[in-house]
């Protein structure tokens, strides 16, 4: 049995090296993210990669803030293959700010780019793989849900939230072999990577350098992590074998959680 799994912001990063991973594993993958262009250069990579010519990798473009996509993107699958194993909810945070800089209508916009979406989607998904007594969800949250930053109030907000929702539900389809966790990427060389590390240059008059050298001082491994490193566990989740592993936070950070 083919397993199919719908991977969100798969065109970069850490979404990108999810749908090489999974598909490389013999899933079927659906990507999606906004950018059609990255997902069709995804897509053709993966497919390359199976080595015989068949399509392994399918490309449904949008935006998943939009309740409409979610709802066409969720049917779509089901007409289209029948059954959905896997969910791998990734979607990037609110921007930096500070507690009193940030008005109520941030609140909801930033509630509105993560939380909202990933819950819609685990609500459109999940009888699905109640039905089939399988299925996996993943959902990439960030350590700032557990220990707050300074000047990320609002993406540690939205990050708790996401993960008190992920144990509840987690307990909610445990008795259908249907598992829920949150992965938590700490720093990871991608895109999101290169623009805090301008980030920190431009405001902390550093050289880009000195930035990246005090990322990594405070990381017990002294090196950011690959976005690969982040798939390779989230290819253990969406798996049979993770089957006894549900509701759990677990953090890709290279020991950077544990220290501050």
């Amino acid at each position: 049995m083919t397993r199919v799994a719908i991977v969100l912001g798969a065109g970069r990063g850490i979404g990108r090296a999810t749908a090489l991973h999974l598909s490389a594993k013999g899933h079927t993958t659906v990507l999606c993210a906004r950018s059609s262009d990255d997902l069709e250069k995804v897509a053709a990579e993966a497919d390359a990669g199976t080595g015989d010519g068949r399509q392994t990798a399918y490309v449904l473009p949008g935006d998943i803030t939009s309740r409409s996509f979610r709802e066409e993107l969720v049917g779509d699958v089901e007409r289209r293959f029948g059954r959905i194993d896997v969910l791998v909810n990734n979607a990037p945070g609110p921007p930096p700010g500070r507690f009193d800089d940030i008005m109520v209508d941030d609140v909801r916009a930033a509630m509105d780019q993560k939380l909202v979406p990933y819950l819609d989607l685990i609500k459109s998904v999940a009888p699905v793989m109640v039905r089939n007594e399988f299925g996996r969800i993943v959902n990439i949250v960030g350590n700032i849900g557990r220990e707050p930053s300074a000047g990320m109030f609002l993406s540690g907000l939205v990050n708790a939230a996401v993960s008190n929702a992920v144990k509840y539900l987690a307990n909610q389809y445990a008795p259908h072999n249907v598992t829920v966790n949150c992965v938590h990427p700490g720093v990871i060389r991608t895109q999101r990577y290169d623009n805090a590390v301008a980030h920190m240059s431009r405001t902390g008059a550093i050289t880009r350098q000195e930035a990246e050298e005090r990322l990594r001082r405070a990381i017990p491994m002294g090196r950011p992590g690959e976005a690969d490193e982040v798939a390779a566990l989230i290819g253990f989740l969406a798996s049979e074998e993770s089957s006894y592993v549900t509701g759990q936070q677990i953090s890709v950070d290279g020991g950077h959680m544990t220290c501050v």
